[in-house]
């Protein structure tokens, strides 16, 4: 039976009716509590994330504008915004107590990469939040969207790297405002007025974004085994106002069939079997499949590849003329080459990166992605922006848990302000702030190993096998004439999953820069050696920082890339 079925107008107003709020500056009669006034400057915003059930009051009549917000008040609204997802595993954090009203929300939170801890491994949930938390945290909720930088704030270096970008965002959107004298002041903490005010701008911003134009349709095609792929695809459908179309197999999965952990389930024999992986739908067939100029295509991630009853439609197809957006949903595994075997697959179509959501994926972060892409039928020319400069890096911080971490572990992060980044991750943020570059991240197929000790003897393995671990995922190189390549060094040389990525592009008539973390060792002769692979791009001197000084590093990074003899910019 065909699943074809129309997100229609009326049900795209609810959505949107339950989302927007009243206009921005409505005049409010009667707030509701004793203590906020009907002209305060915040009485319309507390309104709203009441009547939202964002905030509550703090009594049975006050509201208490002027006491402070904490970090577990923040995970917890969030956390309803988003609607309450399920949780699992244990909790991370010592200082979170089992039955308290944000405990599941800091799990989330966590989980999802919205809020971390301190590097001390704590949540600090009755912790006063700051104006640069609250901008990261509300940033990360929405997907992390580039940002343009701006004009600075007087205070603009007292805000830490990790909320940079953030801040930009919040201000440019109209999120988070200066203070008097274009201060931002970062770390002073939000009330609850301001707190109310921050997201009421937030939830607005989420509600007036992207409507599907007149004259175009969008498609949201997608199987799901858990219904972690149908809630990303029914977010995407009810943001766009476009069409779904479940995939069905004619022999439908069991939970049994599923459980890839037991030997011989169907998952498993169809995994070592390809000649399996050939299955039937209850359609293809997807009515008016002409009128449809966008198709997002949707799955979950399969051994590192699309789950293949979604092969079937692909096949079944025609995909030329249409835009076609890959997604997925995994609980580890990114979107990997799925998308690129499916384009071959279908050998039509233009066909966008796609992007990989967690299992339980905030509608938020799944809105910002969906209102960020640049889709031929909302793109507006007059805003097109075209980044010359492209940060590629590899960084293997052996942990992300701020707390507890042994003296090799530390050696290889940056904690700013309870966010801890890898060394050479965090050089690479830096140098993307400065000169607006766009980012690239290699990372393997296949994980290295977070144990320190495992971590190095493989790195060694690899040396002296001249071993090219797997990249996962792929960028394009050709609009970039300027590309920083940075990297850890491993006994004296680049990791050997940086000779694949020389070995995959070809960067002749390009400026390239490298940049690198170490030990002791500095670069140790790693210039000289992607000169040498690299023979036809115009080499630059890097910069490379001990891993004893990268937590103090930022001005020397910003100096040495300000430095640079070259011009950040289009290429013409």
């Amino acid at each position: 039976m065909k699943r074809l079925t129309r997100v229609t107008t009326v049900l795209l107003a609810v959505v949107m009716l339950l989302a927007m709020s009243l206009p921005a500056f409505a005049a409010v009669d009667d707030t509701g509590f004793t203590d906020v006034a009907a002209d305060a400057w915040y009485a319309d915003a507390v309104e709203y994330v009441r009547d939202k059930g964002l905030m509550s009051g703090t009594g049975a009549d006050t509201f208490s504008p002027e006491a402070t917000t904490s970090r577990g008040q923040i995970a917890a609204i969030l956390y309803r915004a988003a609607g309450s997802p399920a949780v699992t595993g244990d909790n991370p954090f010592p200082d979170v107590e089992s039955a308290a009203y944000y405990t599941d929300a800091a799990r989330w939170a966590s989980a999802s990469g919205i809020i971390s801890g301190y590097s001390n491994g704590n949540f600090g949930p009755n912790d006063p939040i700051t104006r640069e938390q609250f901008a990261a945290i509300l940033w990360r909720y929405a997907g992390s969207p580039a940002a343009d930088a701006g004009e600075d704030f007087a205070d603009e270096d007292t805000i830490f790297p990790y909320a940079s970008t953030a801040v930009d965002w919040a201000r440019a959107n109209g999120i988070i405002n200066g203070k008097e004298g274009n201060r931002f002041d970062p770390d002073d903490s939000a009330t609850r007025a301001q707190a109310a005010v921050i997201l009421r701008n937030y939830m607005e911003l989420e509600a007036g974004q992207a409507a599907q134009p007149d004259g175009s349709r969008v498609l949201v095609v997608y199987y799901s085994a858990t219904g972690s792929t149908e809630a990303v695809a029914q977010t995407i459908a009810n943001t766009l106002g476009g069409d779904l179309f479940e995939l069905v197999p004619t022999d439908p999965y069991t939970s049994a069939d599923l459980d890839w952990t037991a030997d011989g389930s169907r998952v498993n024999r169809e995994h070592d079997d390809e000649a399996l992986r050939d299955i039937a739908l209850t359609s293809t067939e997807v009515e008016d499949w002409e009128d449809y100029d966008t198709v997002f295509i949707g799955y979950p991630i399969w051994w590192g590849i699309a789950a293949w009853p979604v092969d079937a439609f692909i096949k079944a197809n025609d995909f030329t003329g249409k835009t076609v957006i890959p997604f997925c949903t995994s609980a580890s595994s990114g979107l990997g080459r799925s998308g690129e075997l499916l384009e071959e697959m279908a050998g039509t179509g233009n066909w966008l990166d796609g992007q990989r959501f967690s299992s339980g994926a905030s509608s938020s972060a799944v809105d910002a992605w969906v209102n960020g892409l640049r889709l031929p039928a909302v793109s507006d020319s007059s805003n097109e922006t075209n980044h010359s400069t492209l940060v590629v890096y590899f960084s293997m911080p052996e942990t992300m848990q701020a707390g507890n971490m042994t003296t090799e572990e530390d050696n290889s992060t940056v904690v700013i302000d309870g966010e801890v980044l890898g060394n050479t991750q965090y050089m690479a943020q830096v140098i993307a702030e400065e000169t607006g570059a766009d980012i690239f991240r290699i990372e393997p197929v296949t994980p290295y190993p977070a144990d320190h000790s495992t971590l190095v003897n493989q790195a060694a393995e690899e040396q002296k096998a001249n071993v090219r671990p797997a990249i996962l995922g792929s960028v394009d190189l050709e609009d970039y004439n300027t590309v920083f390549i940075g990297y850890p060094i491993w006994w004296s040389d680049m990791p050997q999953i940086l000779y694949t990525f020389f070995d995959s592009y070809d960067l002749s008539g390009k400026t390239v820069i490298p940049f690198s973390t170490h030990g002791g060792s500095g670069f140790a002769g790693t210039p000289d050696t992607i000169r040498e692979l690299e023979p036809d791009a115009n080499m630059l001197d890097g910069l490379t920082i001990s891993r004893d000084s990268i937590q103090e590093a930022r001005d020397k990074i910003v100096d040495w890339a300000k430095g640079l003899d070259i011009t950040y910019g289009p290429v013409s």
